[in-house]
């Protein structure tokens, strides 16, 4: 509904605009919202205008179209939903993937603010993340591969929504890598014995 109304963050936004190319049923319910907010549209007080609103438009209209930007396209990055294509340079094993092992890396997004951090995750096909909670909300939608954990497996396309009462350890199937779009409002906190030295450097 949030997404409808144009109400979410920049990268909230953008994830569920990906999740919504591969999702029916979310598609229905968008549409839906969407319908309601043009019916709330005629409904509401008409809003007085300046006088020279259209000749503004028409304006514009008539203006040159701006250079094309150099914004990768779908054709040239693969595999990569539309609304994320323009943010993300290469393809998935071409990027400057960083982390502390070839096992699990990141590449964070520049649709990243204050108060939300937008990565993507590489997890190497049957690695297993070490077991953690969240100081707050993580977002993910799964890209390439799936990965599981004690709820289930996930799958390119499903989007999961983790918080403070989740405890989890997530594992890459072995087929292969997993690749996850993950947007969080707060550091994962680490819960094993080996996981909680880690915490100060999230």
């Amino acid at each position: 509904m949030q997404f409808s109304a144009g109400q979410l963050p920049n990268a909230l936004g953008i994830m569920i605009a990906c999740h919504l190319e591969s999702c029916i049923e979310c598609n229905k319910k968008t549409r839906l919202y969407d319908s309601v907010g043009g019916e709330l549209l005629n409904l509401s007080p008409p809003v007085k205008v300046s006088e020279n609103a259209l000749r503004t438009i028409l304006t514009r209209i008539e203006e040159p179209p701006a250079e094309k930007s150099s914004a990768p396209s779908n054709e040239r990055v693969k595999n990569m939903p539309r609304p994320l294509s323009r943010f993300v340079p290469e393809d998935f094993e071409n990027l400057p993937w960083k982390g502390f092992t070839r096992s699990i890396q990141e590449y964070l997004l520049p649709i990243s603010d204050e108060k939300l951090t937008a990565k993507l995750y590489k997890i190497a096909a049957g690695t297993e993340l070490p077991e953690h909670t969240h100081k707050g909300n993580e977002f993910t939608l799964v890209m390439e591969g799936s990965f599981s954990d004690k709820a289930g497996y996930y799958h390119p396309g499903d989007f999961i929504l983790s918080d403070t009462e989740t405890i989890h350890q997530p594992k890459a199937t072995m087929k292969q890598d997993c690749i996850c779009f993950a947007v969080l409002d707060a550091p994962l906190k680490m819960t094993g014995f080996f996981g909680r030295m880690l915490n100060p450097f999230l």
